[in-house]
């Protein structure tokens, strides 16, 4: 064991019996070495997540009494917290073998770093979903680009050190009920004090990736809570992050695409069909190194799928947008009325 760092490792739990024993068999293992402690907030789950918990001796199990969301269960965690050093991760990952500590030990590296998160690795623990490996596809694009490690515009949430003395200084996890974007709003904090989020490939995880039904519904909530962060920072996050250039300008030529649609069935001119022809091949182009990687990975089929499955993301983050400019406007009018 290295007594050198110590760690308290929260895990937020919720509806997680399909992942969370796997997850803690190798949280159990890696946290014996270096000086560590396991605590599990669990969300008010109704399946059989807390009995799992159970037959884990040394993890501390807390209880909430109502559900809150993520942000809120890491919180919990990290208030009852005995060491130095906060290590998030999430129940439906599975971490690679000494990560925890390679991340910990990049982390005190240097004082000018706020936070170290691991890399995904393109694996997909869901094996009952073949949606979800585009989700899976479209999550872990771009980490490939890393060679060592990487600054990052985001605090990755599901698995990442943080000291707890910065993690306390910059205010903790921001709450969402539902899909949030905390991981975004920490980030940008730690940015502000002129400190670094780090991606490195020293600590890899294999993520359980949910269907793409429940990615666009999450990809809604996520861009409505994410559009005030995004307009007081005035910049696109990392590639291989959520709101990236590249994502934006796909999403706005599907709303280009959507709009000639519309005017194309209306007028029935060759003009508009011909710039909606031009739309399309231009998206394609913005997206062709996405498509490679998912010929790469899964073949033709995935490429064929994923050009629908990229509209629905795209459509998502446009939903997202319309309700955050509804709310801000047309929303506070008739609250104020």
């Amino acid at each position: 064991m290295n007594s050198e760092y110590t760690v308290s490792i929260i895990i937020p739990s919720y509806n997680a019996e399909k992942t969370i024993k796997s997850c803690l068999d190798k949280i159990t293992k890696e946290s014996k070495r270096l000086k560590s402690e396991i605590i599990v907030v669990d969300d008010c789950s109704t399946d059989k997540t807390v009995e799992i918990i159970k037959s884990f001796p040394d993890v501390k199990l807390i209880k909430l009494e109502s559900n809150q969301g993520v942000g809120n269960a890491r919180n919990k965690g990290a208030e009852v917290s005995i060491y130095e050093n906060l290590c998030f991760i999430d129940s439906d990952i599975n971490i690679s073998d000494e990560s925890i500590l390679n991340l910990v030990t990049r982390l005190k590296k240097d004082d000018n770093t706020g936070s170290v998160a691991a890399t995904q690795d393109l694996f997909n623990l869901n094996k009952n979903s073949w949606s979800s490996n585009f989700v899976c596809l479209k999550s872990c694009y771009g980490v490939d680009e890393i060679k060592d490690e990487k600054d990052f515009s985001v605090c990755c949430s599901e698995f990442c050190v943080i000291s707890k003395e910065l993690f306390f200084k910059i205010g903790k996890w921001k709450a969402f009920s539902d899909a949030g974007g905390e991981e975004f709003d920490i980030g940008y904090k730690i940015t502000k004090l002129n400190k670094k989020n780090i991606k490195t490939i020293s600590a890899r995880y294999s993520g359980y990736w949910y269907d793409l039904d429940v990615r666009f519904k999450r990809i809604i909530e996520r861009t409505t809570k994410y559009m005030p962060l995004f307009l007081e920072k005035k910049k696109f996050d990392t590639k291989g992050s959520f709101a990236t250039l590249g994502q934006f300008f796909s999403s706005f030529i599907t709303s280009l695409i959507i709009a000639y649609i519309f005017i194309s069935l209306i007028f029935n001119n060759a003009f508009f069909i011909l710039g909606l022809t031009i739309l399309i091949i231009l998206q394609l182009i913005s997206e062709l190194n996405f498509l490679i990687f998912a010929k790469k990975h899964y073949g033709i089929k995935m490429v064929i799928f994923s050009l629908f499955g990229i509209q629905v993301i795209n459509f998502g983050i446009l939903f997202g947008v319309l309700i955050f400019f509804y709310k801000i406007t047309v929303g506070k009018i008739l609250t104020k009325s």
